[in-house]
């Protein structure tokens, strides 16, 4: 089968929330862009509900996890738009005390970037109806306390709380990178090849000339002066370190951040109906000093169910009381660091990832807080997650919960932000790129995506990561017509 060749001025690899904003960017600025991703195309009536979207949007259908005590499952998306498809649309930007920890562009340098990207997006306080049940609970529960909970900031647009946003929004509601930055990027001339995957750097002594892989026709080439990689922190460095470049600074694959988080449920008296409305509406941050942030969720019944303890006629029980749950979830800013590697035997990468005990404790404390908030609502008992104490059956119950013996391993936990594999720095030694994204061992080699990000944000990423490829594309294109 011949080879298929395409030539371009820059390739942008992947279209999620770092590839779409370069792509659009680059392309509006007058640049040759040609956009490449693994994943399909889809539009709003594509999507149909839990299952059809676990398979066909995530890597390894939603089965990616970190290898560690506990095993934790990190969902990352597999489609034009990436993750930003099947996330759950929470715009955060990033702390000042973060950013300034980066050493690189000011917080004042990149506020107007997080404007623009916020109004290119749709980036709204969410209306209090689509809180819904779950939210009237939460709220209840933080009244009583005296702590307050506040409405989460997303990119929508008439949302209708179908609470299907992690599976493709069927109302077209979520103002994902398919609906805005990639619609931008080919009016204003870039082109885009789904459903090709990306295996191959090609090189020339120090410089790259393009990328090679695999689509639906066979293999395929495409040749360009400057090539961005935007497959997220999992897929760019493994990428890199399969290739044998940009690696002088052995920090390729290191300090994977991940930000773990559980979901802690109620169940009520009254009826909650949490699954209507937003999943993820408001947050408390009282303790984000301690690295704790409380963010809602609600989960299909099938995946709650997995979640609870029990068997037989206890765990029918539960499902049959599905309408009276209240769920929120806990994230943590993690102080551990991990790491991802090439995988073997078929598998594309191994995430190595062991939360150490400093992060479990911060994960104890953040489940009881939720425990008190949702007994103050009037629960009559809480689910927790966190051996040995599956349930918490009463408020006083609560102390035992923070003193009895915590291990790592005793969470079953998940992760969905990804961050820190292709570390920005000031110097080669201590970083895999510069402040522009660059990187400092192959001179037309970028990377933007969540990769970049130094450590723990503890919020919610696609604002930082859109914002920081918008700087970084801006910058590149001044470069390229130079």
């Amino acid at each position: 089968m011949k080879m298929q060749i395409y030539s371009c001025k820059v390739v942008v690899v992947g279209t999620g929330a770092g590839g779409a904003v370069a792509g659009a960017t680059l392309a509006e600025a007058g640049i040759d862009t040609l956009l490449v991703e693994q994943g399909g195309a889809y539009d709003t009536h594509d999507h149909n509900g839990v299952l059809d979207g676990l398979a066909r949007m995530y890597v390894n259908a939603a089965l990616t996890v970190a290898i560690g005590r506990p095993f934790i499952p990190i969902p990352i998306g597999k489609a034009v738009g990436g993750s930003t498809i099947i996330n759950s649309s929470t715009c955060f930007r990033p702390p000042r005390e973060r950013v300034a920890a980066w050493g690189g562009p000011s917080y004042e340098e990149l506020e107007p970037f997080f404007a623009d990207i916020e109004e290119s997006i749709s980036v709204t306080t969410v209306d209090e109806a689509l809180l819904g049940g779950n939210g009237r609970i939460l709220k209840r529960g933080c009244a009583a306390l005296g702590l307050e909970i506040k409405p989460l900031r997303h990119n929508i647009r008439d949302c209708k709380g179908r609470g299907q946003c992690q599976y493709g929004c069927p109302e077209g509601a979520k103002q994902s990178m398919e609906k805005n930055f990639i619609p931008r990027a080919l009016q204003a001339g870039a082109r885009m090849i789904p459903n090709h995957t990306v295996d191959h750097l090609l090189m020339d002594g120090t410089k790259t000339y393009g990328v090679a892989g695999r689509g639906p026709d066979g293999r395929f080439e495409i040749h360009a002066d400057v090539v961005v990689l935007a497959m997220g922190t999992l897929q760019t460095p493994v990428f890199l370190l399969r290739n044998e470049v940009a690696n002088t600074s052995d920090l390729v694959g290191r300090g994977l951040h991940i930000h773990p988080a559980v979901r802690v449920l109620a169940e009520m008296d009254e009826v909650v109906d949490g699954f209507k409305g937003l999943p993820q509406g408001a947050y408390i941050d009282h303790w984000a000093e301690r690295g704790i942030m409380l963010e809602g969720i609600f989960i299909p019944p099938g995946l709650m169910m997995a979640s609870l303890p029990g068997a037989g006629h206890a765990l029918k029980d539960l499902a049959a009381a599905y309408s009276r749950f209240s769920a929120f979830g806990v994230m943590v800013a993690d102080t551990t660091s991990g790491r991802v590697v090439p995988g073997r035997f078929g598998m594309p990468f191994i995430v190595l990832y062991q939360i150490n005990q400093h992060d479990a404790e911060t994960m104890r404390f953040g489940i009881a807080r939720l425990a008190e908030i949702f007994f103050a609502a009037g629960a009559k008992r809480v689910f927790t997650n966190f051996l040995p104490m599956m349930s918490i059956e009463s408020p006083d119950a609560v102390k035992a919960f923070e003193a009895a013996p915590v291990k790592p391993s005793y969470l079953e936990a998940m992760a969905f932000h990804p961050l820190g594999t292709c570390r920005m720095g000031a110097t080669p030694v201590d970083a895999v790129v510069d402040f522009d994204l660059a990187s400092y061992d192959v001179p037309n080699l970028y990377v933007m995506d969540g990769s970049v990000i130094p450590g723990s944000l503890g919020v919610n990423p696609q604002i930082t990561i859109m914002a920081l490829a918008r700087r970084a594309a801006q910058r590149l294109a001044v470069r390229v017509r130079s």
